[in-house]
């Protein structure tokens, strides 16, 4: 993969409105990624079925392969027109990135995205063209690790309309702040939490609109590469251990047997991080030039696991091997397990709780979570 997409959203609703009137979708195809955000007209229930019949419709369609006119053409066909004011009930932007990076968005009467790399707003050139009875908007580009786009709803635009702002927060002004967020070094789920946080700070707590935000950024794949235990036959010692160390990325060792054969290999001195004693629970972390993470092995990915079951928000709080594996593995993208099937000792003592004496099942069990999170999953057993 050239790169990793992130994808964080935010949404406001109107005040007094237990649902919102925009819909955000998000769907992956086999070579492309598809984000769509409509805004019913008006807001409460009637627009929220109305925007999310737009969004699935359109996503659902695109992942099929459709072409953008029928995708129109269908919601023409599909949703009523208001007699009073004699516009569309949902308006829309699509976007879709490509595996290659290639970019296509479509906006029918929604703000203009806002289309950035790095700190700098960037220029988007779009075409106008008649689809039926309506007027869409295109735009074809490339995007790459450190582009970003920013898809939202009127609402935000609106933000403040005769009150904190005269004529609401404008588009110009709002980019000025996507621009501060992009130097900020926020997720993209902060980034559109920060958006709609300053709308409803400019609507005085009571928003007069719907207002959604969807942040989509481009990024370097990180991947984390992790030895588990000694290889059954010593004879793959070596090779296991330069399996770790010619990794790319972050590179994780877990267990005590197996970080004394690292270091044996490595030609490096092993040590314990006694500033590392947290918990009572876990034993401390280690230390070994050039591996980024050193634990314990069976006790520490037993409790690895149960925070990967839990609760991930909670995870900055936990400093020990278990949790620092956690958030590792979390941030990750692209995950490595290189686990060894020597046979520790230790598990045939009858105090050794059962639990912990299941290391095998254990990583099986976090390669399983790990893989429904969307993370890329590979494993080599020795």
């Amino acid at each position: 993969m050239l790169f990793q997409m992130d994808i964080g959203y935010s949404q406001l609703n109107k005040k007094g409105e237990e649902l919102c009137g925009d819909s955000i979708e998000v769907v992956h195809a086999p070579n492309s990624s598809i984000i769509v955000l409509a805004d019913g007209l008006g807001s409460g229930v009637k627009a929220n079925i109305l925007s999310r019949i737009t969004a699935k419709t359109a996503a659902t369609m695109l992942k099929m392969g459709g072409q953008i006119d029928d995708v129109i053409e269908t919601m023409i066909e599909t949703l009523p027109v208001c007699r009073l004011r004699n516009i569309a009930y949902s308006t829309f932007s699509i976007l879709q990135i490509f595996e290659d990076g290639h970019a296509y968005l479509v906006e029918f009467d929604n703000p203009s995205a806002y289309w950035g790399y790095d700190e700098s707003l960037l220029y988007l050139k779009r075409i106008q063209r008649q689809v039926g009875d309506k007027i869409i908007k295109e735009s074809r580009f490339e995007m790459g690790i450190g582009h970003w786009l920013v898809l939202l709803s009127d609402g935000v635009l609106h933000a403040g309309l005769g009150g904190f702002w005269n004529l609401g927060w404008g588009a110009e002004y709002v980019g000025n702040y996507l621009r501060t967020l992009a130097a900020g070094g926020y997720s993209t789920d902060e980034w559109a939490e920060k958006v709609t946080g300053m709308c409803n700070k400019f609507y005085c707590g009571e928003a007069g609109d719907d207002a959604s935000v969807i942040v989509v950024r481009l990024r370097k794949v990180r991947k984390l590469t992790a030895l588990i235990g000694p290889p059954r036959n010593p004879a793959d010692d070596v090779e296991a251990v330069k399996s770790l160390t010619t990794a790319e990325g972050v590179r994780v060792i877990c267990g005590g047997t197996t970080s004394q054969l690292a270091g044996r290999v490595m030609k490096r001195e092993v040590q314990v991080n006694l500033m590392d004693m947290v918990s009572d629970k876990i034993p401390p972390t280690g230390q070994i030039l050039g591996i980024d993470l050193v634990t314990e092995g069976a006790i520490t990915l037993y409790h690895t696991l149960q925070h990967l079951m839990g609760d991930h928000k909670n995870l900055e709080n936990i400093k020990d091997g278990s949790g620092r594996l956690a958030r590792a593995l979390l941030m990750a993208d692209e995950i490595h397990f290189i686990v060894g099937l020597a046979i520790n000792p230790v598990v045939h003592d009858p105090d050794f709780p059962v639990p912990f004496a299941l290391k095998h099942q254990t990583v099986r069990d976090i390669a399983d979570i790990l893989d429904r999170l969307g993370k890329k999953i590979t494993v080599k057993y020795y």
